[in-house]
């Protein structure tokens, strides 16, 4: 993607329960850090921008400082006045000119997108869809994202933002999601969802991460689990149907926490995925390989590709 001996570029994941953040210089990660959302929320506008900026410059401590930022945010965002419009699950970071007010905070370009573009530029780039010509990215955690790539570039809607597609209906639930919708795929199928699904089976004494590596430690010798993970895998699997009959990816690409427990929710989404012959879609679905690093990773690439702060 660059040069030898190519300045480094930052990216930042800035997601509804936690940030990562990678240094990427020469197609590589440097360095990287992570942090809770919540604590870097803390307090006025400018503490929060002034603790992302630290964060920042924080990865560098020695050498030249990085020549450019870039961000991939819980959505919506509005990519053309880098403002992010996410009071449900990012409202530390929503409502205010975040990307203004960083670029004048470092002195640098910055950009930003929504994180499961910068999550599918990440895994296109470095990862499991490498220089595939329509990959399907989607992201399983505190919500759902779910990005197309055409040519390594990400499909848009009318207004140039990113189509939410965590917010298909999927089911007959009759809770309103916040976006408005009831029956919403990121209710049902987001990395939450599976959390709160094993925490019903599990206890509730079993918070955060911890319900999914206890939930696939059990799975092998505890039906019950095994039967919570399939139902997880169909109610994926529904949106993802979904999205592979508008968009008919070549690759498919399953990133996010809960994607560590894609082993036993496999089989609950292919079953989702089953069609008569005529209408299959012959989409290879992968694992994520760069882990929870994808968005972040995505997010360097993003300020790599538009070095003049300027949205994609």
């Amino acid at each position: 993607m660059s040069g030898g001996n190519a300045a480094p570029v930052v990216g930042l994941d800035l997601g509804g329960t936690g940030l990562r953040a990678v240094a990427w210089q020469d197609g590589r990660t440097i360095a990287s850090t992570q942090a809770l959302t919540a604590d870097l929320g803390a307090g006025p506008v400018s503490d929060r921008v002034g603790r992302l900026a630290q964060l920042v410059t924080g990865l560098l401590p020695t050498g030249p400082g990085p020549t450019a930022v870039g961000i991939g945010a819980s959505g919506p965002v509005d990519n053309a006045t880098g403002v992010i419009r996410n009071q449900e699950t990012l409202p530390w970071f929503s409502d205010f000119p975040l990307v203004a007010a960083l670029r004048e905070r470092l002195g640098v370009p910055v950009v930003i997108d929504n994180d499961a573009v910068t999550a599918a530029l990440g895994e296109h780039v470095a990862g499991a869809g490498r220089n595939c010509d329509r990959m399907l990215m989607i992201t399983l955690g505190t919500g759902i994202g779910a990005a197309m790539l055409v040519d390594g570039r990400p499909v848009r809607g009318l207004d140039g933002a990113h189509p939410e597609g965590g917010h298909l209906p999927v089911t007959a639930d009759p809770t309103v999601c916040y976006c408005g919708l009831t029956g919403c795929w990121e209710q049902a199928a987001s990395r939450s969802a599976l959390q709160r699904m094993l925490r019903a089976r599990l206890g509730e004494d079993h918070p955060g991460s911890e319900t999914l590596r206890l939930g696939s430690e059990t799975a092998a010798s505890d039906p019950e689990v095994r039967r919570v993970f399939t139902e997880y895998g169909i109610l994926v699997g529904r949106g993802l149907a979904a999205l592979h009959a508008l968009y008919q990816p070549r690759v498919t690409v399953i990133g996010g926490s809960a994607a560590t427990c894609l082993p036993w929710f496999a089989a609950g989404l292919n079953q989702s995925l089953r069609r008569s012959r005529e209408y299959m879609v012959p989409t290879e679905i992968r694992p994520a390989e760069l882990g929870d690093n994808a968005g972040a990773v995505g997010a360097a690439v993003l300020a790599l590709a538009e070095p003049r702060g300027e949205p994609a």
